[in-house]
C-alpha cells in the first residue's frame, strides 16, 4: 500500500510540472491546439512520456490560467475535416511572465510555492501573493 501512495505522489508532482510547463509554453508561444502542445512538449524533452491529447485536455481543464479561444479546422488522413479546440493563456488576467506565478492554482505549485501560499480574502483560494497583498492577482484584476 505504501508503494501506491508513493507512486500517486510522483504522478501528482509530474502533472503539476506539466501544467506549469504548458502555461509557460502558451504564454511564450501563443495559441495552440492539444496536438501542437504535445509536439512541443516532446521537442522540449523534459518528460519521460508525453501525455496523449486526451490527457492534455484533462490537465488543461484543471488550470484556470488557460482558456479556450476558438477552433481550428484540420483535415485527417482519410479526408474528413474535424475542428480542434485552440487554447491560450488568459491574456486579460496574465499580462507579464511574473503574473504566471501569482495566478497559478495550488495544485500546480511547487512545494516551496505551496509553503509560501496564503488564502485570498476575495476568492478564498490558496495563492502566492506579494507581501502586503490582501487579495490575489485574479481578484484584483477582476474587481472582486
Amino acid at each position: 500500500m505504501k508503494y501506491l501512495l508513493c507512486a500517486d505522489y510522483h504522478v501528482a508532482r509530474n502533472n503539476g510540472r506539466l501544467r506549469r510547463t504548458i502555461a509557460d509554453i502558451l504564454f511564450n508561444e501563443g495559441k495552440m491546439t492539444r496536438a501542437a502542445m504535445a509536439e512541443r512538449l516532446y521537442e522540449m524533452g523534459m518528460f519521460r512520456e508525453v501525455p496523449s491529447e486526451s490527457s492534455l485536455a484533462a490537465l488543461i481543464s484543471k488550470n484556470a490560467q488557460i482558456v479556450s479561444c476558438g477552433h481550428e479546422k484540420v483535415e485527417l488522413s482519410n479526408g474528413s475535416i474535424v475542428r480542434n479546440m485552440v487554447f491560450d493563456i488568459d491574456r486579460d488576467l496574465i499580462r507579464e511572465e511574473s503574473d504566471l506565478i501569482h495566478t497559478r492554482p495550488f495544485s500546480s505549485m511547487t512545494n516551496r510555492e505551496k509553503e509560501k501560499a496564503v488564502r485570498c480574502d476575495g476568492c478564498k483560494q490558496m495563492r502566492l501573493m506579494e507581501e502586503g497583498w490582501v487579495k490575489c492577482l485574479p481578484c484584483f484584476r477582476r474587481g472582486v
